[in-house]
């Protein structure tokens, strides 16, 4: 007889119990060596044959079971997941049916079902959606017409894309052709419950860049759909007190709290160096198991914390890289979001408690740090000793009509202006626009100041002319200072005086206030 067995989604231990009793009785095994862990194979007997299918054809695959057979052998047909998706298996059963070959079906656990598991993610969410579409790119193997990309996006549903991973760009075209907004969560699970299991939360926007990022090209899912965010649904009847089952009275008290089982550290970890870090930002990462955080912000604290698990994730996965965090410490775990600077200037802390609504029994605690106002400021000087704003030149999240509008603002009420996210590869020209703002009420020769890599390896700082900023190319780890009217150089430092009156001959003073 032959035994069709789906080995699962690829953690040895996921293969059910029937299944592995089906491996460790059989004679023969035909395993699709590809794919299905290996590990499998040392539940067979040491007597049992085992043929790679990945270098066989249909037909060689058949002849071997039908001499299994004619010998009387009882035959495994290994397939990964489960073989009623993408197996090929219709066809094998249909070959059998006509040599009189008898044969059963033994159910495995889907990787789409693992790539959930990953993502800690449920794909029916009451209120956001309610069915899941499996489906693949057309390849060598065609797609019917009506089951296009484009046609299955236009329900809006949760999908779940296999045997795409190496057409991102494409896949992403067609989802938004069929209605996907660019930023539609989306997820790319690679070998999904595998050891080298690799998850990456994103949009459909950046599906192919994150992809690239990783250089992952295949055995990979895509799940789109807001079900990815898993956030903004309703409460599900199941479990309802206002709900009547039968097995449950409606109506039955509930407690008033709700235990917080884990805890959330917002730690803003100053611009990077273990010694601009506050006590507090250290003892918090301590007691972290988890630490959660920009790509780039993690390298530069990593190797302060050994035994941590880190988890990071490219730049404009805010939103995921937070409920990441939330989900991870409503585990139980105590687990931390690292910020650069302060976690409250431009960072995380705002995200984090807008998110937290849906997770009630997570505390959250938010940790200050040094933001890149005042290190880069004690680097040039004292440019901040009187009122200033702070203002990102992103246009991410802001568009520029406001950002533009706010710079005029600050320049006419004679501000200081500290601008941070200055320049990017799509916005190059940014700090030269902002510097025409401020011209408009403040005079070319204003006092500015720059300073790149604050606080690390390679801190370069330079003072310099409001009209020389204009032409001046920045980076994207680059912070600029702009004076007011009273800013000016003293002994190569930028200062703001604060309007202190100095007694002749005296280096103290006593304030213009007192």
């Amino acid at each position: 007889m032959v035994h069709f067995v789906g080995a699962g989604s690829g953690a040895a231990d996921l293969i059910t119990v029937r299944g592995q009793r089906l491996l460790r009785e059989a004679d023969v095994i035909i395993y699709t060596g590809s794919l299905v862990n290996p590990e499998l194979l040392n539940e067979k007997k040491p007597d049992c044959v085992c043929y790679n299918s990945a270098h066989l054809t249909l037909e060689e695959v058949v002849a071997l079971m039908r001499q299994a057979h004619a010998q009387q052998k009882e035959t495994v047909r290994l397939h990964t997941g489960d073989p009623c998706l993408y197996g090929a298996v219709r066809e094998q059963m249909d070959a059998l049916d006509a040599l009189g070959i008898a044969y059963d079906d033994t159910p495995g656990v889907s990787s789409f079902c693992g790539a959930a598991a990953a993502l800690r993610m449920e794909y029916t969410l009451p209120g956001v959606s309610q069915s899941v579409i499996i489906t693949r790119m057309a390849g060598r193997t065609p797609v019917p017409d009506q089951e296009s990309i484009e046609r299955l996006a236009s329900h809006q549903a949760t999908m779940v894309i296999f045997l795409s991973a190496g057409m991102l760009e494409e896949l992403a075209a067609r989802l938004l052709a069929g209605g996907y907004a660019p930023d539609t969560p989306a997820a790319i699970v690679y070998k999904a419950t595998w050891p080298e299991e690799e998850t990456y939360v994103t949009c459909v926007r950046d599906l192919a860049e994150t992809a690239a990022a990783h250089g992952i090209a295949k055995t990979a899912l895509v799940i789109v759909g807001k079900t990815v965010a898993q956030r903004g649904y309703t409460r599900s009847f199941l479990y309802d007190p206002s709900f009547e089952t039968g097995y449950r009275a409606a109506g039955v008290p509930q407690p008033d709290y709700i235990e917080k089982k884990g805890k959330l550290y917002v730690v803003g970890i100053g611009p990077g160096a273990r010694e601009m870090m506050t006590q507090q930002a250290i003892r918090a990462l301590e007691k972290s198991s988890v630490v959660i955080g920009y790509t780039t912000y993690i390298d530069l604290i990593q190797e302060y914390f050994p035994g941590k698990t880190f988890l990071s994730a490219p730049m404009r996965q805010e939103v995921s890289r937070c409920e990441l965090a939330l989900r991870t410490a409503a585990q139980g775990t105590v687990a931390a979001v690292v910020c650069s600077g302060d976690g409250g200037v431009y960072g995380m802390s705002g995200l984090i408690l807008e998110l937290a609504q849906q997770y009630p029994q997570v505390e959250i605690e938010i940790i200050s740090g040094v933001t890149a106002a005042t290190a880069g400021a004690s680097v040039l000087g004292a440019p901040l000793m009187h009122d200033f704003a702070l203002v990102s030149l992103s246009d991410w999240l802001t568009p520029w009509e406001i950002i533009e509008q706010r710079l005029r603002h600050a320049a006419q009420a004679d501000f200081v202006i500290c601008l941070y996210n200055p320049s990017s590869k799509s916005r190059a020209d940014y700090l030269k626009r902002a510097c025409a703002v401020v011209l408009e009420w403040q005079k070319p020769d204003t006092v500015c100041g720059i300073v790149e890599n604050i606080g690390r390896n390679g801190q370069a700082a330079r003072i310099l002319t409001l009209e020389a900023l204009r032409d001046t190319a920045v980076n994207m780890f680059t912070t600029v200072w702009i004076g007011n009217s009273k800013t000016k150089v003293i002994a190569g430092k930028m200062v703001t005086p604060r309007g202190y009156r100095l007694q002749s001959g005296m280096g103290n003073g006593v304030s213009a206030d007192e």
